[in-house]
């Protein structure tokens, strides 16, 4: 099983400023305000082969074969309770600090870098025009914040080994800039020399995965309005050819990668977000999507994931729907399609989903970023694909993305929230109930 899913980092605040009237549905000033501005998606995946690197911990997980996801999947924590009657996990989240970072930070994802056995932390900011790399300590806490410049309007993220020598990389792309940047990671979490790559105006989110089949990992990017998605091929050593395009059919701030029909090719999901669907092309293996299907979704999708959300080896496929304010989920049934789609109501303004087994049950467990609600929201999954009773936690102002793993070594999930509004991030700590 492959999966990978971008973050469209930058989505949410061009929603909730610039794209808010063509995106929500109507026209004037949302409740977020003249904000500009990620599905995610960190990205959030090494979009690379389980346990050939270091896990970057940012969104989708997953069973089996991950390419990206976080390290908590399909993994059992030691002593964990039962789900109470309510449905609600046996993990709270308590201990919220709030750490001041960059202007507007959006995307995010965590992976060890340097190999000290502890989660650092990397995230763009939009209004700084900078990546953020922070050390972890491993008692929950970050230090020794370096800052890279990037292009104006930072917002999506990718970590993956890029360059096939065995240390994480970032690939980068930035609202108002048409180059992708790729930045080449050290061994002590530093990153350079950066590799530009001629793109596309405003590519809004950057997701990896190996699509032809060549070994070298190639990154896909969602196009925000500019209706089409974008592969940029891999070489294998940092660099990527020109983009090749598929027409998205309309604005789609979200891709995700994925091997559906288990065929051994990555296949690519994409939200649209003005026809109120999924678009789900299926790979050939040489980097082309010849053939697709589309499934409908709530009203204005912006994020699109997938999952093995009932055990059964197979990938589910998630959206969140904005003006919905819901979850959509759909069971994969035969190889290659999917069931009737399931909707769990969230906050106000969904923007990213992830999932994480924060009670070590075996069961994925259900995260929503809430960006009108200034909230994450938890839902205990039962391994069947279904959620129980939600749960919500307070973050900063405009929550853009979140990211799962254990931040003190307690060996219980914790989370990481970018607040775009307030420039700041949430660490809440896992804790089990007494």
């Amino acid at each position: 099983m492959l999966i990978t899913t971008s973050l469209s980092c930058g989505v949410t605040d061009n929603l909730i400023g610039t794209l808010a009237g063509q995106t929500t549905g109507g026209g004037g000033e949302t409740p977020l305000g003249g904000a500009e501005m990620q599905g995610g998606t960190a990205e959030n995946g090494t979009g690379g082969t389980a346990g050939s690197l270091p896990s970057a911990v940012g969104g989708g997980a997953g069973s089996g074969l991950i390419a990206g996801g976080n390290d908590n999947a399909g993994s059992s924590f030691a002593g964990a309770p039962e789900l109470d009657s309510a449905g609600a996990p046996g993990v709270t989240f308590t201990n919220a600090v709030d750490y001041q970072i960059g202007q507007s930070p959006r995307g995010l994802a965590l992976a060890d870098l340097d190999a000290d056995g502890r989660l650092d932390l990397v995230v763009a900011n939009w209004d700084s025009s900078s990546v953020s790399v922070f050390r972890g300590v491993g008692d929950g806490t970050f230090s020794d914040r370096v800052d890279y410049p990037t292009s104006y309007k930072a917002n999506s993220l990718a970590l993956a080994d890029l360059n096939s020598d065995g240390r994480l990389d970032i690939a980068l792309v930035a609202y108002e800039s048409e180059t992708l940047k790729v930045m080449l990671g050290a061994s002590d979490r530093t990153f350079g020399p950066t590799v530009e790559v001629f793109g596309r105006p405003e590519m809004f989110s950057v997701t990896s995965g190996d699509v032809n089949n060549d070994g070298a990992l190639d990154l896909v990017t969602a196009p925000g309005t500019k209706g089409s998605a974008s592969v940029f091929v891999g070489t294998g050593d940092g660099q990527f050819a020109p983009p090749k395009d598929f027409a998205t059919g309309g604005a789609s701030f979200s891709v995700a990668l994925g091997d559906v029909n288990a065929d051994g090719n990555l296949d690519l999901a994409r939200v649209n977000s003005e026809n109120q669907s999924v678009t789900l092309m299926f790979g050939a293996g040489d980097g082309s999507f010849p053939d697709s299907k589309e499934y409908a979704t709530g009203a204005h999708p912006i994020f699109v994931t997938f999952d093995d959300l009932n055990r059964d080896g197979k990938l589910d496929l998630v959206t969140a729907d904005t003006d919905a304010n819901e979850v959509g989920v759909r069971l994969s049934t035969d190889e290659g399609d999917f069931g009737p789609r399931v909707a769990y109501a969230t906050e106000s303004f969904p923007t990213y989903v992830l999932f994480s087994d924060l009670n070590g049950d075996r069961a994925l467990d259900l995260l929503v970023v809430n960006a009108y609600d200034n909230s994450v929201s938890v839902r205990a999954g039962s391994g069947d694909g279904t959620f129980g009773s939600k749960l919500d936690y307070a973050t900063g102002f405009g929550p853009t993305q979140a990211a799962t793993g254990d931040l003190n070594g307690d060996a219980i999930p914790d989370l990481v929230v970018t607040n775009s509004l307030s420039g700041s991030m949430t660490v809440l700590l896992g804790a089990r109930p007494n």
